[in-house]
C-alpha cells in the first residue's frame, strides 16, 4: 500500500464528515471484545454522534488517519478524567483499519494524543485494553506504558 496517511485533529464538522468511517472503525473495536456479542453498527452510530457532542463542548479530542484520497482509515479517542487522585487523559478507542495495519499509524495516534496531553499540563495518559490483545499490548508497552493494574474475572 503506497498511499500517503496523514494524521490530524478532527473538528465536530470533520468528524460529522467521517461519521460513517468512525461508525465501523468503533464497531471493529467494539467487536474485538469478547463480551459485546450484540453491539450493532447502530449502537455504533450513537457513540460516534456522542463523540461528535464531545468534541463540540471540547471534553473530548479525536485524532484521524486520513489517506491521500481523503478516506479516514483510523482513529484516537481520547478525553481528561480523573483516576487515583491525578488528572490524566485517557485514551477511550484507538482503532486501524485492519489494511492499514503495521504502519506506525497507532504509534503516531498516540503520540498526538501525548502531545495534547503535554499542551494541556496533563502529568500521562491513560489506556486499557483487553488480556488477549498481545498485539495493543506490545505496542503500548513501546510506547513506554507501564501496567497499573490487572482485572480478573471468574465465571460462575
Amino acid at each position: 500500500m503506497s498511499e500517503k496517511v496523514s494524521v490530524i485533529k478532527l473538528s465536530k464538522e470533520q468528524c460529522a464528515h467521517h461519521k460513517q468511517a468512525l461508525a465501523f472503525l468503533y464497531l471493529d473495536n467494539v467487536k474485538s471484545c469478547s463480551f459485546t456479542t450484540s453491539f450493532s453498527y447502530s449502537d455504533a452510530e450513537d457513540k460516534i454522534a456522542e463523540l461528535i457532542e464531545y468534541v463540540d463542548n471540547n471534553s473530548a479530542i479525536v485524532f484521524g488517519c486520513v489517506d491521500d484520497k481523503g478516506k479516514l482509515v483510523g482513529f484516537i479517542w481520547a478525553y481528561s478524567v480523573i483516576f487515583r487522585e491525578e488528572n490524566r487523559m485517557y485514551v477511550s478507542v484507538v482503532q486501524i483499519d485492519d489494511a492499514y495495519r503495521g504502519r506506525g499509524l497507532g504509534t503516531k495516534l498516540l503520540n498526538a494524543v501525548e502531545n495534547e496531553a503535554r499542551i494541556d499540563g496533563l502529568p500521562a495518559l491513560y489506556i486499557h485494553t483487553e488480556a488477549y490483545n498481545q498485539g495493543a499490548i506490545r505496542l503500548y508497552e513501546r510506547e513506554g506504558y507501564v501496567m497499573e493494574r490487572v482485572q480478573l474475572r471468574k465465571p460462575i
